[in-house]
């Protein structure tokens, strides 16, 4: 699944002098859940990274974790890109909007990609949390139970 992703969107991380460094070790081990919904989360944080990031450095991050006796597979992607204020993250989960007006004049996009996402990982049990520093960079995890509910498919 993983080496699909990178397929897809490298030809993004691309058009903007970018890198894309994956780590994804063997010990993760596989995760049970819904393919379609874990690529596509993926593809829109890692989309997000490309569009706001130039001439910088890309990553996804996947470990597994345990937590309270359950495990979770995160999907971390940091760059290196414009990165926010707290008052900008304050307004990224919601539909249609982006962290400031301009941000969305200059970069384009719907707004939609980033509570898409949330709303996804919450359908499965997990969420998206992000860190961000203005100027510096962002990181969004995607943090998923390695076995979700009602799901028999393994990626």
């Amino acid at each position: 699944m993983i080496q699909d992703v990178q397929a897809t969107i490298q030809p993004l991380v691309e058009k903007n002098s970018n890198s894309l460094e994956i780590d994804c070790p063997d010990s993760v081990g596989s995760i049970h859940s819904d393919v379609t919904k874990v690529k596509q989360g993926l593809f829109n944080l890692l989309s997000n990274a490309t569009k706001f990031t130039e001439q910088g450095k890309i990553s996804l991050k996947i470990s597994k974790v345990t937590e309270e006796g359950s495990e979770w597979v995160n999907f971390a992607v940091a760059d290196t890109g414009i990165g926010m204020t707290e008052e900008q993250m304050g307004n990224l989960f919601q539909a249609f909007a982006q962290a400031e007006a301009s941000t969305s004049r200059r970069f384009g996009g719907t707004g939609l990609g980033l509570a898409i996402t949330r709303h996804f990982c919450q359908m499965m049990g997990g969420d998206v949390l992000v860190e961000s520093e203005a100027g510096v960079g962002s990181t969004f995890t995607m943090k998923l139970p390695a076995v979700v509910a009602g799901t028999q498919a393994s990626s």
